[in-house]
């Protein structure tokens, strides 16, 4: 009893009528003739990307996610941050100074974070600034 096992036919294939792109009147889609490059509004340099003349600062020589709070400290109104490096040594950051590789500046400090906008270079070359913290590690 040689049995053959039954196999269900193949479905029908449906055919697409392909799409014919006439560029005669509208825009090509790779052009970037339309795009509008955004800068960082009070980018310091004053032309929307980081200052080539600033001094680079000793924790801009490592990636913001390889940098880690470990406490605050407090005078007066004056509050730092006190940052650790992944080599292991222990600094402190107040408003103003600069960390991480995208030139990012602290804007804030508080016991639980320190808060500060970096300025990443877009595909056109334009700067745009974006919010970036680093939470304090419990």
């Amino acid at each position: 009893a040689d049995k053959k096992p039954r196999v269900e036919p193949l479905p029908e294939v449906k055919t697409q009528e392909a799409f014919v792109y006439t560029p005669a009147n509208l825009t090509d889609p790779f052009s970037a003739f339309n795009l509008k490059p955004q800068t960082a509004k009070g980018a310091p340099g004053g032309v929307g990307g980081p200052d080539p003349n600033r001094r680079k600062e000793l924790l801009e020589d490592y990636p913001l996610d390889s940098l880690k709070m470990v406490g605050t400290l407090t005078r007066g109104r004056q509050a730092w941050a006190i940052v650790q490096t992944p080599d292991g040594a222990v600094y402190r950051a107040k408003v103003g100074d600069h960390l991480g590789q995208n030139y990012g500046q602290i804007v804030r400090v508080t016991e639980e974070k320190v808060e500060l906008i970096e300025l990443i270079q877009g595909s056109l070359g334009d700067w745009v600034e974006r919010e970036a913290s680093i939470a304090l590690l419990e």
